[in-house]
């Protein structure tokens, strides 16, 4: 095992049977690109389709059945763990039943994924039973750098929509993160573009969508979730014993 580890983060790929194949054109090129940079993980963070359909997943399973990497999924607030489970039945490392929840591990880095969405709605939420999970999962590696994925960006964004469907009780996640210092970085998706942020000592990198972006309401007024001329895209991020770089990838 070399002493570089390479995360390629796809988020929000949205793929859909219906819409002549534009996400899943995305994803490819998101794809060929993590294969160029010679990831030794791809990791997607959620929102996998986008209208938690079947053939949705049909598409999905088509476009990554010879990935360059070993491929991860995780859910977002588009997808249905049932539908996810029956569309991918050789994806072992999710649990049989309940969260999707799992750790990628025998690499210089460990990346533990939780899953907190919640069926039926666009907002995350952390369960206390799931904060113990992630507690004691942290707790088994406490020297090793580590990277907690997640779907919904776990701070504060100021964005008058996208805090309103964040993770709701981001207070709860971010006290287990300060239990942690091996935490070197948090990832997440779902607001469709890049942005940085922190929960409690490790920065959060929100990934943009490899399907389309949205631009930011700040202020009173502005159009919530706009359509911006910003390029979609995907995450690289490199890991050396000098520590993290994390990298926007445009598509």
């Amino acid at each position: 095992m070399g002493s570089r580890f390479v995360l390629a983060q796809i988020s929000d790929t949205h793929v859909r049977a219906d819409d002549g194949g534009v996400a899943a054109r995305q994803l490819k090129k998101a794809l060929a690109q993590a294969r160029e940079y010679e990831a030794d993980v791809i990791l997607l963070t959620g929102d996998l389709v986008n209208d938690e359909r079947a053939d949705e997943y049909g598409v999905l399973s088509e476009i990554i059945s010879d990935p360059s990497a070993p491929l991860y999924l995780m859910p977002g607030n588009h997808d249905d763990r049932a539908l996810m489970r029956a569309a991918f039945p050789a994806h072992k490392y999710w649990p049989r039943e309940g969260h999707l929840s799992f750790v990628i591990e025998n690499y210089p880095v460990r990346v533990v994924c939780v899953d907190q969405i919640v069926p039926g709605e666009t907002h995350g939420m952390l369960t206390e039973v799931q904060a113990d999970w992630l507690r004691q999962t942290l707790a088994d590696e406490p020297e090793k750098p580590t990277i907690v994925a997640l779907h919904h960006p776990p701070f504060k964004t100021h964005d008058l929509l996208f805090d309103k469907i964040g993770l709701l009780d981001g207070d709860l996640f971010a006290s287990v993160i300060a239990e942690h210092r091996q935490v070197s970085r948090v990832i997440c998706g779902h607001h469709h573009r890049v942005s940085f942020g922190q929960s409690a000592h490790a920065p959060v990198i929100v990934a943009p969508s490899s399907s389309w972006t949205y631009g930011l309401a700040l202020n009173d007024g502005q159009p919530v979730a706009p359509i911006t001329s910003e390029e979609p895209g995907w995450m690289l991020h490199v890991w050396t014993e000098a520590g993290f770089a994390s990298h926007y990838m445009g598509l």
